[in-house]
């Protein structure tokens, strides 16, 4: 498992998931209030994912969806089985920025100009490999 150290380390250097996608298993940070609700993302290596929600009203959600690089630091998501009422497809445009907690600082995905990522409010962190 990666810790936020690890991911700082290949940011400062060029992060080559900018590049390549962001494969792996990633959760909604340590110190948001997102983590309280344990939110996930999968990203499989072969353009596959699966989005984990949770809520009081409605318990735990799954919804799989595709994925594929659309240029630099530009991820173009599909949702495959969802039946909430969010476009189908849509393009992130992808960052690592610093994120500051109780916990200390590390280094998270979100997207640009956006508190969150995708459809979670809050910014992600890699928990391991998918």
């Amino acid at each position: 498992m990666e810790t936020g150290g690890e991911a700082k380390r290949g940011h400062e250097s060029g992060n080559p998931m900018l590049e390549h996608g962001p494969v792996g298993r990633w959760r909604t940070a340590i110190g948001t209030a997102g983590a309280l609700f344990g939110e996930e993302i999968l990203f499989t290596e072969d353009g596959t994912g699966l989005l984990t929600t949770h809520s009081v009203i409605f318990g735990t959600e799954r919804s799989s969806f595709r994925w594929r690089m659309d240029g630099p630091a530009r991820l173009r998501i599909h949702l495959v089985d969802s039946e909430e009422d969010v476009d189908r497809e849509t393009v992130v445009a992808m960052e690592f920025r610093s994120h500051d907690s109780d916990v200390g600082r590390q280094t998270v995905l979100a997207e640009q100009g956006k508190k969150g990522f995708w459809l979670v409010s809050d910014p992600l962190e890699r928990i391991g490999d998918s």
